[in-house]
């Protein structure tokens, strides 16, 4: 194989939890509360260190984001940890009202979001869950591709005042997949190539395997540029419609179904100014359980797959 179709290692970092104390010692208004998740949610070194700003409501994730109004109405910086789909759907009455409309201070911190975090199956894992929060006005809302990216939005969103929803990916998080972009956070370019033929917008956590299958296309002679959005609200629209405009065909993939999450915001976009654009997410299935790269090759939204599908729909333009 050649080289540049090999995997980039696994390298050491800094996982969540070294990340939300790092936090917690920069800002000492920042209280945690946590849904019965310490250990899945990786808050149980925020407790050991500062007890009295960390409150365990246990699985009563309503009450919890009510609790974090409280707390940020009082002037502290609340970050709720939960699984995505206990905020998103049994709590989206709670984040609308307490959360949305009055812009308050509150950070909502989801986990277990998409393929990577899909041993639990469709009750823990979510694939709808930027649908149900970009469908509220005035959140930021952010997916990191790696842990690079997640130390940067996670002080960004702590800094900046109102909502935040970060969505997490739990499972073998790449450490620094772009080294060479400063900042690496919102709307970059992750991998330039002047003669590209298409533009592919890596969503989230989707960075790591279409960087890859960018490689794979490389190795067939098929330019592509690909940009990553680590931001979906406020999207930074400027670099997507460039490379867009440049490449006539825009092609989103993404950890989360095609409506509601970054496909929508992009398709949004460029639609208006007839650039071809074209979405690669999930299913609109309830997924099984499973391994995370098993996950993705059921999907066909490992590496190899989306190269192939890539290059198919470079073909059907090309054909029309």
């Amino acid at each position: 194989m050649d080289t540049r179709t090999a995997r980039q290692p696994e390298t050491e970092g800094p996982d969540y939890a070294d990340l939300l104390l790092t936090v917690g010692m920069e800002h000492p208004r920042v209280v945690v509360i946590d849904a019965g998740l310490a250990t899945s949610m990786q808050t149980h070194r925020f407790a050991e260190t500062f007890p009295a700003r960390y409150f365990n409501l246990g699985i009563a994730e309503q009450n919890a984001v009510g609790v974090a109004y409280g707390l940020a109405r009082r002037g502290f910086v609340p970050l709720v940890h939960t699984f995505s789909n206990f905020l998103a759907r049994r709590a989206h009455d709670q984040v609308a009202l307490s959360v949305a409309w009055p812009s308050c201070n509150v950070k909502l911190i989801g986990g277990s979001c998409g393929l990577f975090d899909g041993r639990n199956g469709p009750s823990h894992f979510a694939s709808d869950d930027l649908a149900a929060m970009s469908a509220l006005p005035g959140i930021f809302i952010a997916e990191a591709g790696d842990r690079r990216q997640l130390s940067e939005l996670l002080h960004h969103v702590v800094a900046r005042p109102g909502p935040a929803y970060l969505r997490l990916r739990r499972h073998q998080v790449p450490r620094d997949l772009l080294p060479t972009v400063t900042p690496c956070t919102g709307t970059v370019v992750a991998a330039g190539e002047p003669h590209a033929t298409a533009t592919v917008i890596a969503g989230g956590s989707m960075l790591d395997e279409v960087l890859l299958a960018s490689r794979i296309l490389a190795d067939r002679s098929i330019a592509v540029e690909v940009i990553h959005v680590s931001v979906l609200r406020p999207l930074d629209a400027t670099p997507i419609l460039e490379s867009g405009r440049r490449t006539g065909l825009v092609i989103v993939v993404e950890n989360h179904v095609a409506t509601g999450g970054f496909g929508d915001a992009v398709s949004r976009l460029v639609g208006g100014l007839g650039v071809r654009h074209a979405r690669i997410a999930l299913p609109e299935a309830f997924l099984p359980a499973g391994d995370p790269q098993w996950l993705l090759e059921l999907c066909e939204l490992d590496a190899s797959s989306l190269a192939y599908r890539i290059e198919r729909r470079i073909k059907e333009r090309d054909d029309v």
